[in-house]
């Protein structure tokens, strides 16, 4: 491996928002440097050196969105790092702005990966050990360096992360492929780059009107159409990408590039993972926490750190759709604890330098109450299961009533829309606690709720549902959200999921087991994993539940038939029919503690 020096005598300038920063800088010097890797490619990386003589320990940040920004308006204060005696490394990965190559998602990261960290271990500047952090596709690459062999890599922290399985939340779930955010990151987190790296001026202004072609359906929703996704347009190459995959069987070996759902045994350094309730990826990273916990106990090995708070996939302010959890919630505050940098400080100081532990195992933002709460694990070990029963009437109670049933029409031709959630789409699309009211008025959305509560409920764990229905198609969808009803007649969603009726017998992270065809006007039970949450619902608040059979563009629209080829059924109507009631007992079932931690 060699590199290319181009120094640049530069300050590094100011992360967004954040008050100016002390003089002296504290980067002494900026270079733009390449990395060769394994086969010749060059990877632009920005090296930000301390003052003094070093060497110090290194921190590498990897990912396809122009690291340069990492400068001035990254998800930590790349300054602070170089102050606290790092020597901060930001990489564009292969085929990616500064970089040469051909991007390869996922897959390019596993080599690169542990090439990268090789070959900054190995600088004069460096103590040859380094550190990882990034959210996003820049966990991905974290824990694909992993997988590739980097022993110089000897802590990680990623953020909002899809790393565990391409199945739950990535390009699928609960089956059902996540069309609406494999759009919005193909076409505008990717595609424009790569049309601008078009040699040909003739290929390159093809591939944009081929963009344009994606933008206006994505606008008049055609991209969305009922069924297995299609380019029913002419679209750019990486969407093109991205349909290829969510066309791809749940159990093909391409949804486990770069993903360590069989390789959990490689993880076996110090993991500090931050989370937000209403992130994208938070099944995801909640359960590679519970996996690595679950070794930690067996083997002895590092306990991994959680922070989860109440943030959206790009938004970590604690305020979106229309709800304000604080000033506390904040990454830059975290409830005067230290923001979100001085926690990485403190993590790898103790991760890479032996520095004091204290920081707490778990911290995670408590909603409703709007407070952050330290655990020993997640969920806390006084939970118990409560199980709220649907019953005659739209009611909720913890026993089953006598039996009743509701019905609705799954109409591919008007799906439900979506609103709020742990959502990562593009305008007017935004994640969050949004409220569902318009949504509930819906004839093929239905409800039950509970009496208004007389003390707190506090959820704290996993949250899933269980609908006994009957369709008269040969496939359902099953959208299932649990809700904090106000007293003011608002209904915010808290967590949401969903389950393809097909894909009941597929493993929802490892993609194993066979899809069959729901038997029509026949009872089936679907088990929906709305993953987890940390809320408080507050006396005189309401438990509500909704039940959709699509909420679009986010999920695929399904077409009620079984169709696993995706290519000659027609999407047709089909009738739902919910059943509940002791004999049919759908219900939701919630992991409570009976105090809420202080």
């Amino acid at each position: 491996m060699s590199d290319d020096t181009s120094p640049v005598q530069e300050p590094a300038p100011l992360r967004r928002g954040d008050p100016a920063r002390e003089s002296p800088d504290p980067v002494a010097e900026r270079r733009e440097v390449t990395c060769a890797v394994r086969d010749g490619t060059r990877l632009r990386t920005v090296l930000l050196v301390p003052h003094g003589t070093g060497p110090w320990p290194a921190l590498l940040t990897r990912h396809p969105y122009d690291v340069t920004r990492e400068e001035h308006d990254g998800m930590l204060d790349v300054g602070r790092l170089v102050a606290a005696g790092y020597l901060v490394a930001l990489q564009d990965v292969r085929g990616r702005f500064g970089s040469e190559g051909v991007f390869d998602p996922c897959a390019q990261e596993v080599a690169d990966g542990a090439d990268a960290v090789a070959w900054l271990a190995a600088r004069p500047e460096c103590t040859g050990t380094v550190g990882m952090w990034g959210a996003s596709y820049a966990s991905d690459t974290q824990f694909s360096a992993l997988l590739g062999g980097a022993p110089a890599l000897r802590a990680i922290a990623p953020a909002m992360t899809p790393a565990m399985s391409a199945l739950d939340g990535f390009r699928f779930r609960g089956g059902v492929p996540e069309i609406g955010s494999t759009l919005a990151w193909t076409h505008y987190a990717i595609a424009p780059d790569m049309i601008t790296r078009i040699g040909s001026a003739r290929e390159r202004e093809a591939e944009r009107k081929r963009w344009e072609a994606t933008e206006r359906a994505i606008a008049t929703r055609d991209a969305f159409r009922a069924g297995t996704p299609h380019a029913g347009w002419d679209a750019e190459a990486i969407v093109g990408w991205g349909l290829d995959r969510l066309r791809e069987p749940l159990g093909s070996a391409r949804h486990r590039d770069g993903k360590i759902v069989d390789r959990i045994d490689a993880v076996d350094i110090p993991v500090f993972l931050v989370g937000g309730w209403f992130d994208v990826f938070l099944g995801s990273t909640l359960e590679i926490y519970r996996r690595l916990l679950r070794r930690a106990k067996d083997t002895g090995g590092p306990v991994p750190r959680l922070l989860v708070g109440p943030w959206t996939h790009d938004d970590m302010s604690g305020r979106t759709t229309g709800a304000d959890f604080g000033p506390g919630a904040s990454a830059d505050d975290l409830g005067g604890s230290g923001d979100l940098t001085a926690q990485h400080v403190r993590w790898f100081d103790t991760a890479l330098r032996a520095g004091a532990t204290d920081m707490p195992p778990v911290r995670v933002f408590l909603m409703g109450s709007n407070r952050w709460i330290e655990l020993d694990e997640f969920p806390p070990r006084a939970t118990r299961t409560l199980e709220l029963y649907l019953n005659t009437g739209g009611t909720l109670a913890t026993e089953p009533a006598e039996s009743g049933e509701r019905r609705l029409t799954s109409d591919p031709a008007s799906p439900v829309p979506t609103c709020g959630g742990a959502v990562l789409l593009f305008a007017p699309f935004e994640a969050g606690p949004a409220d569902q009211a318009a949504i509930e008025a819906r004839q093929d959305v239905v409800s039950w709720r509970t009496v208004p509560l007389a003390e707190e409920l506090t959820v704290m764990g996993a949250v899933r549902a269980v609908v006994h229905l009957a369709t008269t198609g040969t496939d359902a969808d099953v959208v299932v959200r649990l809700c904090d009803e106000h007293p003011d007649g608002s209904s915010r969603v808290v967590t949401d999921g969903v389950q393809r009726g097909s894909a009941r017998s597929v493993d929802p992270v490892t993609g194993l087991g066979d899809r069959r065809p729901v038997e029509p006007d026949q009872e089936q039970e679907f088990v929906v994993d709305l993953w987890s949450t940390a809320h408080t619902f507050l006396p005189g608040h309401r438990v509500r539940v909704d039940i959709a059979p699509s909420s679009s563009p986010r999920w695929d629209v399904g077409r009620n038939a079984f169709d696993p080829a995706g290519a000659t059924t027609e999407p047709t109507a089909a009738e739902y029919t919910i059943r509940h009631g002791a004999a049919h007992p759908s219900r939701l079932v919630l992991q409570v503690v009976p105090t809420a931690p202080r």
